[in-house]
């Protein structure tokens, strides 16, 4: 007779085996360790217990990787991002109608800072952009580093954030200055060294509390879950990609997968860089190893003193984000004014003004 290892766990109790276990995050535990999903309100509940003063490491160690070892539904997702999203510190939006670019990171497949230099670009064609920001992870070339480069103060508090978008329309938030609750739940993740729900729930949990996303993940599974929660969380409009070379964001050198967020529906389907009139090309030179190396390339193609893979790179992701923010008809209209905005000079006039607005405070 065959029987599973952990067959066991279905009819083990419900109760801790020490008295000192028993915490509001223990019956969560023994759900997970079964591999039982959450309900949406569920999974708020854990979130809440998880960023709870008294959660112990040992008990948010065991969350975070029996979570990461079952995988996260897009209701567990949706569920933990509004219980995160109501402790954030909020940003006001004001009447603009914002939309976010980022990535999970952790991707396989490495390129200098994409979706900051892409921020940018949508912001010159027109676009109000509140993007989170974070330090590097796995490395040391994180948006927030790269931007340090740049010059600009990236924005830890809502003034800042607020006062950088009614000058200049583009605003990087800090993450960790707006989630101070997840600070703990952080520093476990670090020490644990796997990937974990942190790096979506993260990127679902905009402080501005944004409707139009672009958001890259770095594995297709977790393209349509992140999309769904998307749709939970009152997303309007979406993407969330994953490009078929590896890339948390949308690959130039081949097809990338698309789930798409249209109201209360998704749709799933594969774009390439023709969609785009860009022709496809490999990027693996494009990597770097430090924030200087990103920034050198984000400057010379702000001023368009490159005009290659990095430029084109930098061009479809910043369509698909205009396109998405409801300013191009389709994704090629959307490519040309992504180039407009380079060419013109409007993406670089963003970059000096968020410099001048930042180092006033």
């Amino acid at each position: 007779m065959s029987v599973s290892r952990t067959n066991w766990l279905s009819s083990a109790p419900d109760t801790a085996s020490n008295p000192r276990a028993e915490t509001p995050l223990f019956p969560h535990i023994a759900r997970l360790v079964r591999r039982e999903d959450l309900t949406f309100n569920e999974a708020a509940e854990l979130m809440r217990a998880l960023t709870a003063g008294g959660a112990g490491s040992n008990q948010i160690a065991a969350v975070l990787t029996a979570l990461t070892i079952k995988g996260e539904t897009a209701d567990e997702l949706a569920g933990m991002a509004t219980a995160l999203r109501s402790i954030a510190l909020p940003v006001d939006l004001g009447r603009r109608t914002a939309l976010d670019i980022t990535g999970t990171g952790s991707s396989t497949a490495k390129a200098f800072n994409v979706s900051t230099a892409a921020a940018l670009v949508a912001a010159g064609a027109g676009l109000t952009i509140a993007k989170q920001s974070n330090r590097g992870v796995n490395t040391r070339v994180g948006s927030v580093d790269v931007l340090g480069d740049l010059g600009i103060k990236v924005s830890g508090e809502a003034d800042v954030a607020e006062l950088s978008l009614a000058a200049a329309g583009v605003t990087f938030l800090f993450a960790p200055k707006f989630h101070p609750a997840l600070r703990r739940v952080a520093e476990v993740r670090r020490s644990l060294g796997i990937r974990t729900c942190l790096n979506l729930l993260g990127i679902l949990s905009n402080p501005a509390g944004v409707r139009r996303q672009l958001l890259g993940v770095w594995h297709r599974s977790m393209v349509e879950p992140a999309a769904r929660a998307l749709v939970r969380l009152g997303s309007e409009r979406a993407w969330v990609v994953h490009g078929s070379d590896g890339m948390d964001e949308i690959s130039l050198a081949g097809p990338t997968l698309v789930a798409e967020v249209n109201g209360q529906s998704v749709k799933g389907y594969k774009i390439a860089p023709k969609d785009f009139g860009l022709r496809a090309a490999p990027t693996a030179h494009l990597r770097v190893a430090t924030p200087r190396e990103s920034g050198n390339i984000i400057r010379d193609v702000l001023s368009s003193r490159r005009r290659d893979e990095a430029r084109a790179l930098v061009v479809i992701n910043a369509a698909a984000a205009i396109y998405i923010g409801g300013i191009a008809k389709d994704p090629i209209h959307a490519a040309r004014l992504a180039e407009q905005s380079i060419d013109s000079g409007q993406a670089q006039n963003k970059l000096d003004r968020l410099v001048q607005v930042t180092s006033k405070k």
